[in-house]
């Protein structure tokens, strides 16, 4: 684990000690969150849709406000994401890597490992891929790295334009044109975040459409290959956690600082 230079055999999610002893590591699963509940306001926070024509419909016919609002709860209200952090290029040289390495974000480990208190997971991509697959085969869903721009609020593009040759083409279904929209511009609406999000170097899925109405669950299987402990884990969670997990060939290590940078606790025997 720490000796790899493959910057894409691993995928790195944070959490805090409490939530992986209660819920991920006791019923081996992982939760979709709903897209409405990420942190980002660009994926939170509703969208504007403007409306659009290419056969010169009368658009004023029209009510943007109740298309828009329409159009925001059908995506949102039946899309879900599960986050990770990746590698970035590694030498190999464990030295170097380790601010490379998507357990190695301090500001991560602050966010969203309750101030160093909590852990990184560290599951085989693949591994993970096939689990996620195994459990939403039968829905729509995409896996890639986020994008990371910087845009500006007078830019004008068509996954913020509600089409309404195609939504009247398709009988002002809504809940159709939704998905059809979503999978078109999934890449600019579920894959992009600006610039100041850049060092997360995220990874996610996204789960879309069919009558899902709850944040669902995976068996994560057997992709879960290590565990790194925060800085600041306490001796009771790092010791309920490995007796959770010892017998399922869990490699483990924990930050700690040293002056300047984190470092590996190379003494510390689990």
């Amino acid at each position: 684990m720490i000796f790899n230079r493959d910057s894409k055999k691993y995928l790195y999610h944070y959490t805090r000690a409490d939530t992986a002893i209660n819920y991920i590591l006791q019923s081996n699963t992982l939760k979709v969150s709903s897209f409405q509940n990420t942190n980002d306001p660009k994926e939170s926070k509703n969208w504007l849709f403007e409306i659009g024509t290419n056969h010169n419909l009368d658009l004023g016919t029209y009510n943007l406000w109740a298309l828009s609002d329409e159009l925001n709860r059908e995506i949102k209200s039946k899309t879900y994401v599960i986050c990770f952090s990746k590698d970035k290029v590694l030498t190999g040289n464990h030295l170097n890597d380790l601010l490379s390495r998507g357990y190695g974000h301090s500001r991560m480990w602050a966010q969203y490992a309750a101030n160093h208190t909590g852990i990184c997971l560290v599951f085989d991509n693949d591994l993970l891929g096939q689990a996620f697959h195994n459990e939403f085969s039968n829905f729509t869903y995409f896996a890639q790295n986020i994008n990371y721009v910087d845009r500006f609020i007078a830019e004008r593009n068509s996954a913020y334009i509600i089409n309404v040759d195609f939504l009247e083409s398709l009988d002002s279904d809504m809940k159709e044109y939704a998905l059809c929209h979503l999978e078109t511009h999934k890449d600019r609406l579920f894959f992009e975040k600006l610039l100041d999000w850049e060092q997360e170097q995220e990874y996610r899925w996204v789960l879309m459409g069919g009558d899902v109405n709850r944040e669902p669950l995976f068996n994560y299987l057997n992709s879960l290959k290590g565990i790194v402990f925060g800085a600041n884990c306490s001796e009771e969670n790092i010791s309920k956690i490995v007796e959770m997990t010892k017998n399922k060939g869990t490699e483990y290590t924990q930050l700690k600082w040293r002056n300047c940078s984190p470092w590996y606790n190379f003494e510390r025997r689990f």
